[in-house]
C-alpha cells in the first residue's frame, strides 16, 4: 500500500490533505505514497499515522497537559514530545535514546526545522497559511532513515496545533 522511504534519493516531499474538510493527509513525493495522518475526530487531538513499516498513535497525555505521546502498534509509548511553557521549541525524547527539538527560526517565518543535537539539522518543513500542501525538505545527514517519517509526521501534527490555537 505505502512504499518504504529512501532518504538517499527523495529529499523534497509533499504533505497533501485531501480536501478542506477531510481529516487525511498523505505523504508523498507526487509519484510514490509513504504514508498518511488520520484523524479521529473534528478536535484533531488524536491522530493515527500509517507508513510501509510502522503504525503510531499520536495523543496528548492528558486533557491540559503539554506533553504528546507517540504510541506504537504495540501499545507501547516509544517517545514523548514535551513543549515547556512560554517556549516555542518542541523537544522529543524516543525510547531509543534519540532527542530532537522542532522549532519555527522566528515567529515570521513558515518554515519549521528538526534539529538534533547529534545529527544537526534532520529536515526543514515549509507551510503556507490557508494551503493544502506542506513542502518537506530532508537535509542529508547522518539521522536514522526509520526516524524521517516518525519526524515528518510528528511536525505536521505539530504545524497543525499550532494552527488550531
Amino acid at each position: 500500500m505505502f512504499s518504504i522511504l529512501d532518504t538517499k534519493k527523495v529529499s523534497e516531499l509533499f504533505m497533501i490533505r485531501k480536501g478542506w474538510f477531510s481529516p487525511e493527509y498523505e505523504l508523498t513525493d507526487n509519484a510514490y505514497s509513504y504514508g498518511k495522518i488520520t484523524y479521529r475526530r473534528l478536535s484533531m487531538c488524536k491522530a493515527t499515522v500509517a507508513t510501509a513499516n510502522n503504525t503510531w498513535i499520536l495523543k496528548r497525555e492528558g486533557i491540559f497537559s503539554r506533553t504528546l505521546l507517540i504510541i506504537n502498534q504495540d501499545s507501547v509509548t516509544t517517545g514523548r514530545a514535551t513543549q515547556e511553557l512560554f517556549s516555542r521549541k518542541v523537544v522529543l525524547t524516543l525510547q531509543t535514546g534519540f532527542s530532537a527539538e522542532f522549532y519555527k527560526p522566528s515567529i515570521w517565518a513558515r518554515e519549521y526545522v528538526w534539529e538534533s543535537g547529534g545529527y544537526g539539522k534532520i529536515m526543514h518543513i515549509h507551510s503556507n497559511p490557508f494551503s493544502l500542501k506542506n513542502t518537506i525538505y530532508i537535509d542529508q545527514s547522518m539521522a536514522p532513515a526509520a526516524l524521517i517519517p516518525l519526524l515528518t509526521f510528528l511536525g505536521s501534527y505539530l504545524i497543525i496545533l499550532r494552527r488550531r490555537r
